[in-house]
């Protein structure tokens, strides 16, 4: 690419060649500035085009795909490269037994995609995969996506004011690891792309990793973990003595899942959690259990969208309310504890194992870890097939799992439920201005603004990075958020003479300074070892938004300009509003047969 400033010259020319006719152009630039008279010529807010590249084809990659697809962000063009075989982000790739999404699948879909067709309340893992497949074929954007490709490093190129994007072919395997350093499925072939705007879609619950115990190579059966799921991994579970390492949300989703089909199960616990009640449980079925809909109900929902759009409102609307349980010490906070406590004393004292509430109940508030509605996840740990051993694992050895206190042996496989790296930090190097490596960065320090933006990262955009609303509801509907926001600032550069925008150097340290203050109020920050921590119950809560999500859809809906440097495409201050251009707007210029141009109209009908 040449320069940002000649690639806009070039295209203002193409939309005006030859002579200005007699008013066309503001005459006085003709002398001083080509690219302002040139703007002079052409109607305000006309978009240059611009060149984006997103990395990861999951919900968020889908998402702003179709916002260069619908005009959202308009003369754009977008290729995003997915590392898989296939779209579909983390529910491609997580296939565990019993992997379902614990957010109310009326409410894990996109508002432009409403699908009344899921066949439960809480979906699974197939269903989702299959939604997302389904919407990228019904709305076009499979062209957008290119597969088996993975994004490896991302270069700034100051001079020209582009990324550098370097992509690897992958070999074509079904799925490929994503985390630092590993490159199995790559291909010898890779290549250069460049692009004005790059936009991590990779997302964060994939980079997962082994516990940190010795003698894995020694154990010889089959070594399984949760987010890297094998096909032919049924053949070591059915009939076979197990052992499940982990009880956060894969752990507990995977017990009640192969229960009934293993010989023996040894869970082996070192943390207390809490196995709440269901989100949204008023809406679920009898004591939260899943609500499996009938065919009369999604023909109902299908034929009158209306009272399928009024049943996710009011879902969402209890998903919404359900936060002040997140603010600690708070009457909420004590009434979820309460319900808690009872929920999991009866479900143990019907189950004959009531003993277990003495190193499952936690001494940290509910909420600490990310919640784990697990539904006959307490009822399965009192199973005859089920031995709950508790205490840190130390090693594995050729049949068997090594605790502090215990060995177990006979084992055919272990099932690693044992989450991911949850550092924020990219798994391929970007390098931004001055040589500054945001991985580098965020591995020391994760300091975003508002989950999107990065110091030293022009035209760099992330979904669900630091400080995002991991915690609570729809990651789907903050995913659209993100989306809108992103797309505003991308219309912004292209309609308002700017090449390049990048958070002023202190605004993503004071924005994570507000954070961390903030979230010394909620559960997040009592003593508990959690994902959101990653891993260290010491570690800062870099991973979490400052507030509810309602919050931060708030702050997305107004973006403060004023937080970020802008580059413009004319040098000299005097020249800032060279892009007023031609003083008409484009619908005034190229009105449609839909155009109104009476704004007394327009005010009336918000009146």
């Amino acid at each position: 690419m040449t320069t940002a400033r000649q690639r806009a010259i070039d295209f203002y020319q193409s939309l005006v060649p030859g002579e200005a006719l007699p008013g066309e152009a503001t005459e006085q630039y003709k002398d001083i500035d080509e690219l302002v008279y040139l703007l002079s010529r052409v109607p305000t807010f006309t978009p240059r085009p611009i060149r984006i590249i997103a990395a990861g084809a999951g919900f968020s990659g889908i998402s702003i795909a179709r916002a260069v697809h619908v005009g959202n962000i308009p003369n754009a063009t977008i290729t995003v490269y997915e590392k898989n075989i296939r779209e579909g982000g983390t529910w491609f790739e997580n296939r565990y037994p019993g992997c379902a999404c614990d957010i109310p699948a009326p409410n894990y879909q996109f508002s432009w995609a409403p699908n009344p067709h899921w066949s439960s309340y809480y979906a699974t893992q197939g269903e989702i995969r299959d939604y997302i497949h389904a919407v990228t074929d019904q709305h076009g954007l499979r062209p957008y996506i290119k597969p088996a490709h993975k994004v490896t490093h991302a270069r700034w190129i100051a001079d020209r004011e582009v990324w550098q994007i370097t992509i690897c072919k992958t070999d074509g395997r079904d799925l490929v690891i994503s985390s630092a350093g590993v490159a199995e499925g790559e291909s010898d072939t890779t290549f250069v792309e460049e692009c004005e705007v790059f936009v991590n879609c990779c997302g964060f619950f994939n980079n997962w990793r082994w516990p940190d115990v010795q003698g894995r190579e020694k154990f010889a059966g089959r070594l399984l973990h949760s987010a890297a799921w094998p096909e032919d991994a049924d053949n070591d579970l059915d009939g076979k003595t197990v052992a499940l390492i982990g009880n956060g949300s894969s752990g507990v989703q995977i017990l009640p899942a192969i229960i009934n089909r293993v010989k023996k199960v040894y869970v082996h616990v070192k943390s207390r959690t809490w196995v709440t009640a269901a989100i949204a449980q008023r809406f679920a079925g009898p004591n939260g259990s899943n609500l499996y809909y009938t065919e009369e109900q999604k023909a109902a929902w299908a034929a009158d969208p209306k009272a399928h759009l009024e049943y996710r409102r009011m879902i969402e609307s209890e998903i919404n309310n359900r936060f002040s349980l997140y603010i600690d010490h708070t009457p909420s906070q004590k009434a979820a504890r309460e319900f808690s406590v009872d929920d999991m004393t009866t479900k143990l004292r019907n189950g004959g194992k009531e003993d277990l509430l003495s190193a499952l109940l936690p001494d940290f508030a509910v909420g600490c870890r990310r919640p784990t509605p697990g539904n006959g996840y307490l009822e399965a740990s009192c199973h005859p097939n089920c031995e709950v051993i508790w205490g840190k694992v130390e090693g594995l050895t050729e049949d068997g799992v090594q605790t502090a206190d215990r060995m177990t042996s006979n084992v055919d496989t272990i099932i690693c439920a044992t989450g991911f790296d949850l550092s924020c930090a990219p798994r391929f190097p970007i390098v931004g201005m001055d040589g500054i490596n945001l991985r580098d960065e965020w591995l020391r320090n994760p300091a975003a603004y508002l989950s999107v933006t990065a110091a030293n990262m022009p035209n760099y955009f992330t979904f669900m990075g630091p400080s995002s609303p991991l915690g609570h509801g729809s990651l789907v509907t903050s995913i659209e958020m993100v989306t809108k926001y992103v797309s505003a600032f991308i219309h912004k550069l292209q309609t308002q003479n700017y090449s390049n925008c990048v958070p002023k150097s202190h605004i993503p340290a004071a924005y994570q300074k507000q954070a961390l203050a903030w979230l010394e109020r909620t559960v997040w920050a009592s003593n508990c070892t959690s994902t959101y921590k990653n891993g260290d119950e010491r570690g800062a809560l870099n991973s979490l938004h400052p507030g509810s999500r309602i919050h931060y859809f708030e702050l997305l809906s107004t973006p403060r300009w004023e937080d970020f440097e802008w580059t413009s495409l004319c040098k000299g201050d005097d020249l800032t509003f060279a892009w007023m251009a031609t003083g008409f707007t484009d619908r005034e210029r190229n009105p449609k047969e839909d155009t109104n141009l009476t704004y007394v109209t327009n005010l009336a009908l918000r009146m």
